[in-house]
């Protein structure tokens, strides 16, 4: 296991805490929730396999080899199928901490797109698979072929890219929006006391009062992101909520 993750699962296991429970909706993609902790619960909620980890072997069907971009190692043992083998650095749900994961990726989506290239560093949300055995990254709703939101790339300072995952935030305006006063006298008000055109109790978007505050920028520390997944899928599970192994 790569020493810059080795901290992550015995570290960050204690940060689990509970949080208000997740109702999403099954669904076959995430659809454009109000803030960055929304998607970021969403993605989780979907998610049956999560992990963070490096593409150790790429192997796609013989027949079709060429032309594909990989090379050497041995050919996938499915004609249908694109198998991704990762090393796991951080196993969070349906994958252990330095095992390697195969994903048996359809070979369709695959030459569409390819969402993964060999020795990329990422952290991983896979789609329970169907009922032939085939996966892939979860997707959202503006999602284009190769950059699903499944897939968080993770650069050489170990920061991770959260583009994909920012581009489904609502840019919400807020025309109108005055503080309630709150129940107890003595309780500062927090930024869900407002009232909006969209009612109250609405998290305005873009504040940086909410939990997980570090989802605002573009890229976040590796440790924080792994932090803020586990205590959502931690939630999940505490709830019954998370996917069906």
């Amino acid at each position: 296991m790569s020493k810059r993750w080795a901290v992550a699962a015995s570290a960050l296991l204690g940060c689990v805490a509970a949080i208000p429970s997740i109702h999403a909706q099954d669904a076959a993609r995430v659809q454009p929730p109000a803030t960055a902790e929304d998607v970021l619960a969403a993605v989780v909620h979907q998610a049956a396999v999560i992990f963070a980890g490096e593409v150790y072997a790429i192997r796609v069907p013989a027949e079709i080899k060429a032309g594909t971009g990989v090379s050497g190692g041995m050919p996938s043992s499915r004609s249908d199928a694109v198998q991704v083998e990762f090393r796991v650095d951080v196993g969070i749900r349906g994958a252990s901490i330095g095992s390697n994961y195969v994903l048996h990726m359809s070979l369709a989506a695959w030459q569409q797109a390819p969402p993964f290239t060999l020795h990329q560093r990422v952290v991983v949300f896979l789609r329970p698979p169907d009922a032939s055995g085939l996966s892939g990254p979860v997707e959202g709703e503006s999602d284009l072929p190769g950059i699903d939101l499944g897939v968080m790339p993770v650069d050489d300072s170990n920061q991770v890219n959260l583009g994909r995952l920012q581009r489904l935030v609502t840019k919400k305006v807020i025309r109108t929006a005055s503080m309630l006063p709150p129940p107890n006298q003595a309780q500062t008000p927090s930024v869900t006391d407002v009232t909006t055109t969209q009612g109250e109790d609405t998290l305005i978007s873009g504040s940086n009062q909410g939990k997980m505050p570090e989802l605002r920028n573009s890229k976040v520390p590796f440790l924080a992101l792994v932090r803020d997944v586990m205590v959502l899928s931690a939630a999940e599970g505490q709830q019954g909520n998370a996917p069906k192994q």
